[in-house]
């Protein structure tokens, strides 16, 4: 029996809803008892989400094999990417008389826009992370991550110790292809005399929770590090965020904490052109610096600096004028290379919102008013100065500049088995 063959007869089977028409019981179990483990794999591979939720409830052999965390992973490589817009909670005030409980809109790959059915989130939950479509949301009391695909929710402790303003950028998840452990990081926030308001805090340690474990780990820094509050990406089995760094030529550097041996690296900036013609600290205007994800590499975002919001502030970056996206082409050798160079008129400022905005050659961008964008890129070093932007959605009245958006596809990744010291529930 051919694969073609089999394809075709387990799609027939996912898409048949005729039910005036009767098939004998013994014929499907004898179609099912001809396919080997190996070969219903491959075929499955190729099915989209929606008929795997099915499956599983067709026969045991069916179920184990998309139950496999080899089988989930697979399948998760070659689902589509999206990108997923938060919008957090407004509450009521005097211009805006009733709450607005959180929202998410998704974009699908041709930048079309939905409306995530947010069975699995309450008002109050915050959206911190999103990593192989497990969506980690911040609340009051504990931690919360979902996969939106199979309805199940984790519930999680913070960690055990005197927290000081917690906030849910302190929080930050990720995955590690090799090991295959998701881990959960939390950047100690101490106090520290001295520092102006919207400077970035320091700290010697991070928390760090694998789940399925019974407890949070305390992991100790080579030195004292600084997180600027606009995000951490997950890539490729470590943690990227921007810290203040002496010595190098603009004051910044990228930290690296690898998930699978826990350690730490610093990172040189890129050679940025307001560098290259001395060997002095930038006397050039300020920038604003801010981390991304372009196409699973991790991306330094130099945008000119606004003197009207604080350099290390947390909200969304604002542009009004020249771009740049250097890529991280070698993380041993700090080699970068300049991916987009995007160029928009100051008379009419832009933000983007953090940490992920660039997708399949096209950036998002919102204004003062709401009113949010999809821009075409051309890469390589290229200007875009040129392009004209593509209206998607009015967000009012969620913020401008409290925006979060984050790459988000659909996966079967089980809680359940993550379970540990933490509470699963299940919709479904």
């Amino acid at each position: 029996m051919g694969t073609a063959f089999l394809r075709e007869k387990v799609s027939e089977m996912a898409t048949d809803k005729d039910d005036h028409i009767e098939r004998p019981m013994e014929n499907h179990a004898a179609s099912i008892s001809c396919i080997t483990s190996d070969v219903l794999h491959e075929i499955l591979l190729r099915l989209p989400i929606s008929s795997l939720l099915r499956f599983l409830r067709t026969c045991h052999q069916w179920r184990d094999v998309i139950r496999d965390s080899c089988f989930v992973m697979g399948h998760a490589n070659r689902a589509p990417e999206h990108l997923l817009l938060f919008l957090p909670r407004v509450d009521a005030s005097e211009s805006h008389k009733t709450a607005s409980p959180g929202r998410i809109k998704i974009f699908d790959e041709k930048w079309s826009v939905s409306t995530w059915a947010a069975s699995s989130m309450d008002p109050d939950d915050h959206l911190f992370a999103s990593c192989n479509c497990l969506l980690c949301f911040y609340r009051k009391y504990t931690l919360k991550i979902v996969n939106p695909t199979t309805g199940q929710s984790l519930y999680l402790s913070k960690p055990d110790r005197k927290l000081f303003r917690d906030l849910y950028y302190l929080y930050s998840f990720g995955f590690h292809p090799a090991t295959g452990e998701y881990k959960l990081i939390y950047f100690h926030r101490e106090p520290r005399h001295g520092r102006l308001s919207g400077q970035p805090f320091c700290f010697d340690s991070i928390q760090v929770y694998t789940l399925g474990e019974d407890r949070w780990r305390e992991i100790r820094a080579p030195k004292e590090s600084c997180l600027v509050n606009l995000g951490v990406v997950n890539v490729d089995g470590a943690m990227y965020w921007i810290t203040e760094e002496e010595g190098t030529c603009c004051g910044v550097g990228v930290m690296r904490f690898d998930l699978r041996d826990e350690t730490f690296e610093l990172l040189r900036p890129p050679p940025l052109k307001a560098c290259e013609v001395t060997d002095r600290p930038c006397d050039a205007p300020d920038l604003s610096y801010h981390i991304t994800e372009v196409d699973r590499k991790v991306c330094l975002v130099t945008v000119p600096f606004s003197c009207s919001s604080p350099l290390w502030r947390r909200y969304n970056a604002e542009v009004a004028g020249r771009m740049d996206v250097w890529m991280l082409q070698s993380p041993a050798e700090d080699r970068w290379f300049l991916r987009y160079n995007i160029d928009l008129p100051a008379s009419a400022p832009r933000f983007v919102p953090q940490p992920c905005f660039i997708r399949r050659e096209k950036i998002l961008l919102h204004d003062h008013d709401g009113s949010a964008f999809c821009r075409d890129l051309q890469g390589n070093g290229m200007q875009t100065e040129d392009c004209s932007e593509v209206a998607l959605l009015n967000f009012r009245p969620y913020r401008y500049y409290e925006t979060q958006s984050y790459l988000y596809k659909e996966t079967l990744v089980p809680l359940d088995v993550y379970a540990g010291a933490a509470i699963v529930r299940s919709l479904r």
